[in-house]
């Protein structure tokens, strides 16, 4: 091939590789704020019991369009919006919590792609689990290679990427979900959620499932699918791991940014929030409307956010 047909050739499939892999997806339609009310439930409590300390963990992405995998964008959206709460301290992590924030967090929220750890930082991240520590993995955050890695990520969140079986790709019908579990309370049977997620993980046998889901085809769509199309056997879609004095919660949805301000999906994560520090979800919920509430009472966005400017792919000067 001549010298500057592949040079096309590599820039081509780099430009190629930043997609986002559903384009079809739209955010779903605004929800009345008296709906979600009445979903939420009667609040008593205005703030948390005690003084919380809540550390996000983050970093950056490389190769996804602006509009999915916005570890940046998300960070700074909820980290202001957990500061608003009473008695909550938020401070962040790049890539992984220092042993100091390991001994101060009451939880820590991860949203990237991890980096290669040490046994050191496993060993530390049980520890933390194990003496009362909150966890909240979303989306990447339960993808690491190779398996023998995943296994050990897998002991730490409850799943984790199977390097070789796992696969990525779009939710093709709503959610099958455990109601009666505090995180899921007052909703129907049924969640939807515009997203994607993984399937075939490794699975912690303590693990508790909360959320199924059927698959479709693996990696990029181009569309919605129909009911028959689908595969037989379910997938976990959310779950939870108590180990120790610690609670986990887990899911591979929070791919696209829209999902952040989708406020169905805003409940479960704060009071999944709420649940991993043994707190009542009370003080969070107001979060759910926030910053998304029309003049007249709507909730949520019709904005995909895709191809939004600035989006930062590495640390700057590298």
């Amino acid at each position: 091939m001549p010298t500057h047909a592949l040079c096309l050739f590599i820039l081509f499939a780099s430009l190629t590789s930043i997609h986002a892999q559903h384009p079809w997806q739209q955010p779903k339609r605004l929800v009345p704020k008296a709906t979600l009310e009445k979903l939420i439930g009667p609040l008593s409590a205005e703030a948390p019991s005690k003084e919380l300390k809540i550390t996000w963990v983050w970093g950056y992405d490389a190769n996804h369009r602006p509009g999915a995998h916005d570890y940046l964008k998300v960070r700074d959206l909820m980290t202001g919006l957990l500061k608003s709460v009473p008695k909550v301290a938020v401070d962040t992590a790049y890539h992984f919590p220092s042993k100091e924030q390991l001994e101060q967090a009451d939880l820590l929220v991860m949203y990237l792609h991890l980096p290669q750890l040490t046994d050191g930082q496993y060993s530390d991240f049980k520890s933390y689990i194990a003496r009362g520590g909150g966890v909240v993995a979303l989306h990447e955050t339960a993808i690491i290679r190779p398996a023998s890695e995943g296994q050990k990520l897998a002991s730490c969140l409850g799943m984790a990427w199977n390097e070789g079986p796992s696969h990525w790709g779009a939710i093709f019908e709503d959610i099958s979900i455990e109601n009666e579990h505090a995180i899921f309370q007052g909703f129907p049977d049924k969640l939807r959620i515009v997203d994607e997620f993984y399937w075939n993980l490794i699975e912690h046998k303590d693990v508790k499932i909360l959320g199924t889901v059927r698959t479709g085809p693996a990696g990029r769509s181009r569309g919605p699918l129909p009911e028959e199309k689908l595969s037989k056997e379910r997938s976990p879609m959310f779950w939870t791991l108590e180990s120790g004095k610690g609670r986990v919660f887990g899911t591979t949805t929070g791919h696209n940014t829209f999902t952040y301000y989708d406020p169905e999906f805003r409940i479960v994560l704060f009071r999944a929030i709420a649940w991993t520090m043994n707190e009542k979800p009370d003080p969070f919920m107001p979060l759910v409307y926030e910053g998304i509430t029309n003049s007249e009472r709507m909730v949520g966005t019709t904005d995909t956010m895709r191809d939004w400017k600035g989006k930062l792919r590495r640390p700057s000067g590298k």
